[in-house]
């Protein structure tokens, strides 16, 4: 008899085994007699199926001085038309379990559906129904107009939303990425239903859309279904604006947004990034998570479990087709608002003066790959990853060889980028909070302007 007891080592965690492998649905794109593609992914686990209809060119597509255009339009695609009133469609779509919404990106403008498969066609009918014919009733513009001025009025009562409207012009004056894509007040109140007909008319057109579809579905079909119901869909081809990339700041910028007798401000701290087809997106992801990305995160770590600043932390590359912005965004008490800033920088600029220790790159590697399989579990999450590719015109392969591709990334490549785009001397830097409590410190940072809550700077000189 054996009686040799193995004492078990509890000291150190375990290594973990390899990854698991997970492969990325398989896809294929073909198209209907009108010209629009059709990207289809079938998974038969379950009788769902989502579809989205992208339209490219979205809100950064809003002429000055109708901001929200492209966001009102896609808005009352479904409240009205020739075939059905605003109460039918949702009645309709309710009916059968399924839902049915619409958006406006930077981008693009989206249709999105989700039901069971078998009442695919009433989604199809549906959709085809509101691109085609539309009628953006009169009523329903005022009732839209009247919800969104609301909107806008209470959303001025929240400190991040007023850092935000100031933040992008900052970082993106003159430039569309600094326009508000919802609207303004001026801008909501001046559109009329002439600019709805013509945005629609000019922007939602088979040229340049394309349909994405994930799950039980069959592509041959579920294109025969598409031709029957849009082949008659069509409008002038059209060329979508190209938008460059703003041009970067050459020194910082601090504007403050005055909420009197607040006690904590809302800060933002950043610049412009890149757009989502660069070829260094992987690396800077991953430098981006280490950094605020993640509650372990460097910023997080700082900020609220060090000095006890901040409930939460973080930090963004929001990647659009033009270089979007980067930006660490958080809520500090008002006391320690301009400590809070110097660490941010601090942080900021620690990863373009030293390589990241390997443990620390290894955890955050960790976590990406592992997160990577729970982001493509279902029909919609998996429509969302083939569009990204569609919409930004990046390789097909690119969710295949992406968790390989994370693996690879080494100290090097993060001190590399993050050299490249963080620039700590050249930052906008916001806070909405209490002015007089907070412009001495802040006015320390660089070129100071305060702003109202329509993002208008404030004529009046401050000294510091």
């Amino acid at each position: 008899m054996n009686n040799t007891v193995t004492i078990l080592d509890r000291s150190t965690p375990p290594k973990p085994g390899p990854y698991p492998k997970v492969a990325f649905p398989a896809f294929e794109c073909a198209s209907i007699s009108n010209g629009l593609d059709v990207w289809t992914v079938s998974n038969h686990d379950q009788p769902i199926v989502s579809l989205s209809l992208y339209i490219r060119g979205g809100s950064a597509c809003d002429p000055r001085g109708r901001e929200g255009l492209a966001a009102s339009v896609v808005d009352l695609l479904t409240k009205g038309t020739h075939r059905r009133s605003a109460t039918k469609i949702a009645d309709e779509i309710d009916f059968v379990g399924g839902s049915l919404s619409a958006s406006a990106g930077w981008d693009a403008l989206t249709i999105n559906v989700s039901v069971l498969t078998k009442y695919l066609d009433v989604a199809v009918d549906l959709i085809s129904d509101v691109i085609q014919f539309s009628t953006f009733p009169e009523e329903e513009i005022e009732r839209m107009r009247l919800q969104r001025l609301a909107s806008l009025r209470q959303a001025k009562s929240d400190a991040g939303f007023l850092a935000d409207v100031v933040f992008s012009k900052l970082v993106f004056p003159g430039h569309p990425y600094g326009q508000q894509s919802g609207g303004t007040e001026r801008s909501i109140s001046e559109i009329t239903r002439e600019d709805i007909v013509r945005f629609a008319k000019e922007y939602i057109t088979p040229s340049d859309a394309f349909v994405v579809a994930s799950g039980d579905i069959s592509p041959d079909s579920f294109r025969k279904l598409l031709d029957t119901n849009l082949s008659s869909w069509s409008g002038s081809a059209r060329k979508t604006p190209v938008l460059g990339n703003a041009k970067p700041l050459h020194s910082r910028k601090v504007g403050l947004i005055n909420r009197e007798g607040a006690v904590q401000s809302a800060l933002r701290v950043g610049h412009i990034g890149i757009p989502r087809n660069h070829p260094d997106f992987i690396p800077l992801s991953v430098m981006n998570v280490l950094l605020g990305g993640y509650f372990n995160s460097r910023i997080n770590l700082n900020l609220r479990e060090v000095h006890g600043y901040t409930y939460g932390a973080r930090s963004a590359f929001d990647t659009r087709m033009a270089a979007g912005p980067f930006a660490v965004s958080t809520e500090v008490r008002t006391e320690v608002t301009t400590r809070a800033v110097e660490e941010i920088l601090s942080e900021i600029t620690r990863l373009t003066v030293e390589e990241v220790a390997a443990d620390e790159l290894q955890m955050v590697k960790n976590y990406m790959i592992g997160n990577f399989p729970l982001q493509i579990e279902t029909p919609q999450q998996v429509a969302g990853r083939v569009a990204t590719l569609v919409l930004f015109g990046i390789e097909r392969d690119y969710w295949d060889t992406y968790r390989e591709k994370l693996s690879a990334i080494t100290s090097v490549d993060l001190y590399r980028v993050a050299q490249q785009y963080l620039h700590p001397s050249t930052l906008a830097i916001v806070a909405s909070g209490d002015v007089q409590a907070l412009e001495a410190g802040m006015g320390e940072f660089g070129e100071m302007n305060v702003f109202n809550d329509e993002g208008t700077v404030i004529e009046r000189p401050i000294s510091v």
